[in-house]
């Protein structure tokens, strides 16, 4: 009877150790819980206004070249799939408190009602994966349920809301794209008109539709008279060959020459000299308040051509969802991994034991 005692005092330690939890945890993933099932899919972002549409260009995917786009846009996607918003609208839709609080005895994977959204988000956290890939910002989402009905409809939800999410959220771009867009076309049209009125109050006051036009034509009609002062100067000195000063042909030439050198400085003065008023400075001023004007309605023309290009963008959504795998309707429980978790946990415990007889041998030592 004794070595019978001895021989089980033995086997207390490891049976303490590794055989008690290895039999609890099996009881418990046998007969306690209960199994969850797991739907697939696997979506991309496509952006309709690239002229190549990235999220399907399969010569990408085939190569391993990556859209930085495509990827940032299911990044951006997984962050509200993981978000509290996203939580609030698949609980109104499918009752996560009622669908995982009915779990019996599986306390482990109950949901309970009294759960604060804090708890709620953690809990939905663990039932829903979501993976993307770096190179082609493919990504893949699993969900969980108790049901593999309830699994499916779980990831069409979060397929459905994601694209309600990807269309408001372009459209909501693209309002704010057209808003800019009107205000830049309202902004260069008052400085259209603005110029327009500056011209019109500068020919107004001017008296001159176009004083380069008028400048031109006094600086053409300087150079006629100079050409015909030169004309009367060789005429007088051919009269004063043979005439006196004093013949009446030579006085009258002498006069129309005076007249005519008087009216060219005379024209010369409105064209250039100091002071305001000068054809000149006139003409530059009004090619000044031209070009203003043309500049302004350059620019109106490319806002109002921003303008079109906005409206057309948003009258179709921007960007959408590809579902390239649809959510699978599973007929195999994926969880629990009962002979992964059995298997963790022997190592686990056997590790653990080792480290007690370990401790246990050094006591022991210490005491001899």
């Amino acid at each position: 009877m004794s070595d019978w005692l001895g021989e089980l005092r033995k086997y207390r330690l490891p049976a303490a150790f590794i055989v008690v939890p290895l039999l609890a945890c099996g009881l418990y993933l046998g007969l306690i819980s209960r199994d969850r099932f797991v739907s697939e899919s696997q979506v991309l972002v496509k952006d309709s206004s690239r002229s190549i549409g990235a999220g399907l260009n399969l010569q990408a995917l085939l190569a391993g070249g990556g859209d930085a786009t495509a990827r940032d846009d299911a990044i951006v996607l997984r962050q509200y799939i993981e978000s509290p918003d996203m939580l609030a609208k698949i609980d109104a839709r499918l009752k996560l408190k009622d669908a995982f609080g009915h779990v019996g005895l599986d306390v482990l994977n109950r949901l309970s009602r009294d759960a604060t959204r804090e708890e709620v988000l953690k809990y939905y956290m663990r039932r829903v994966d979501v993976e993307v890939d770096d190179k082609t910002g493919m990504m893949t989402i699993r969900t969980q349920g108790m049901t593999p009905e309830y699994a499916r409809a779980f990831n069409q939800a979060l397929l459905s809301e994601s694209e309600s999410f990807l269309n408001e959220l372009s459209h909501r771009i693209s309002r704010n794209n057209m808003q800019f867009a009107r205000e830049e076309v309202d902004r260069s049209y008052d400085e259209v008109k603005g110029a327009r009125d500056a011209v019109i109050a500068f020919e107004n006051k001017t008296g001159l539709l176009d004083p380069a036009a008028s400048a031109e034509a006094g600086g053409r009609m300087v150079v006629e008279m100079e050409a015909k002062q030169a004309e009367l100067e060789a005429e007088l000195r051919n009269l004063q060959t043979f005439m006196n000063n004093d013949a009446p042909p030579v006085v009258a030439k002498r006069n129309a020459l005076s007249a005519l050198v008087a009216q060219i400085s005379a024209e010369k003065a409105k064209l250039s000299s100091p002071g305001d008023g000068k054809m000149n400075r006139t003409a530059a001023q009004y090619a000044e308040l031209k070009s203003r004007l043309q500049f302004a309605t350059d620019l109106y023309r490319v806002s109002l051509s921003s303008f079109e290009k906005s409206r057309i963008e948003s009258a179709h959504k921007a960007k959408s969802l590809s579902v390239i795998v649809m959510p699978n309707l599973p007929e195999e429980a994926e969880y629990p991994r009962k002979l992964h978790i059995l298997a963790s946990l022997a190592v686990g415990l056997v590790l653990l034991f080792g480290v007690v007889r370990l401790a246990q041998s050094i006591i022991e030592d210490h005491r001899t």
